[in-house]
């Protein structure tokens, strides 16, 4: 079956094309046939100029990981005929949220200076060092340890695409890794850390990490995991923790979130002014939650109780860690 590629293509260095351009090849695709293999093909056989990376061609490198019709995917496990029969086209592109260097290339430098950030390695105390790692110990951080380091969950994030100082998911599902294992001597330290300002509280949980992870990392998973940590570890002084604390007082007072009430909880009095200029282009567009009148709903009794049942449980998991 012969299936049109649009492949877009950028080389800096080309005085006579410097910008971005899509270029169409069309390629006799087989049964079986990856998105990667339609690529080397067109590379043999009617541009040799075409760059993109690959590797192991195993879903075990993550070297190919590019868009595909939109979305970050790794083309070496991706089949050609599923994928066009389903979105009716074919579309490559270089990963999203990182600097194309040539066609399908992308500059990886701020992965890895995101990864080295979160210290990705054991860092036990000589105490620690003597903790055994059972088998529940190893689930708990069982998938962080998947990541093949494709960077597709960083290309389908809104954190990064709107704050490139944003940890990022891959970092944090690693920081995981390590926070997460009992021999682990600096967790707190690491918590901390994390909790700062472009750090795991600026996930906006829009769950497209975990939606387009090839591995099962669950990215979103182990960043909420991160910040539960921090919270049990007493972590509190952070817009993120501040805002979480909010939430959780309002549904217990009130049955329902005060969303009027949330910023001035989470920011503090003089910082929530600074976001009056928000404020109001978010009235003028409907978007202005407004104080209740009655904020407390019917029958607020059954909340507490749910509330009450959590506590006693969270009691009673303590007792058993001692």
């Amino acid at each position: 079956m012969k299936i049109k590629f649009r492949i877009r293509r950028y080389n800096p260095h080309d005085s006579k094309a410097p910008e971005p351009y899509y270029q169409a090849y069309t390629v006799d695709v087989t049964e079986g046939m990856t998105v990667l293999e339609a690529l080397l093909k067109i590379s043999e056989e009617q541009d040799s100029t075409l760059s993109f990376r690959k590797s192991c061609r195993s879903a075990i490198c993550g070297s190919c990981a590019m868009t595909v019709n939109g979305f970050a995917r790794l083309t070496c496990n991706l089949q050609v005929l599923p994928e066009h029969s389903k979105m009716g086209e074919m579309t490559i592109e270089p990963l999203a949220n990182h600097r194309p260097v040539k066609d399908l290339v992308v500059d990886m430098t701020p992965f890895w200076n995101k990864m080295e950030k979160v210290s990705p390695f054991l860092m036990p105390t000589e105490k620690t060092a003597q903790n055994a790692v059972t088998a529940e110990d190893e689930e708990v951080i069982d998938q962080s340890q998947r990541c093949i380091m494709c960077a597709c969950c960083n290309a389908e994030c809104n954190s990064l695409e709107i704050d490139e100082r944003f940890t990022a998911p891959a970092a944090l599902a690693k920081a995981w890794r390590f926070v997460g294992d009992v021999r682990e001597g600096h967790g707190v330290k690491r918590l901390a850390r994390l909790s700062e300002e472009h750090g795991m509280w600026d996930c906006v949980r829009c769950i497209h990490c975990t939606q387009y992870c090839p591995k099962g990392v669950a990215p979103l998973k182990q960043i909420e995991r991160l910040r539960s940590a921090a919270m049990k570890a007493g972590i509190l002084d952070n817009p993120g923790a501040k805002h979480v604390e909010a939430m959780a007082d309002s549904v217990e007072k009130f049955g329902r979130l005060d969303e009027a009430a949330m910023t001035f909880k989470t920011l503090g009095f003089l910082k929530s002014l600074g976001k009056i200029p928000l404020g109001i282009r978010m009235e003028l567009h409907g978007k202005m939650p407004h104080p209740y009148i009655v904020p407390q709903i019917e029958r607020i009794e059954e909340v507490r109780e749910i509330y009450k049942e959590i506590e006693k449980t969270a009691a009673l998991k303590e007792k058993k860690k001692e």
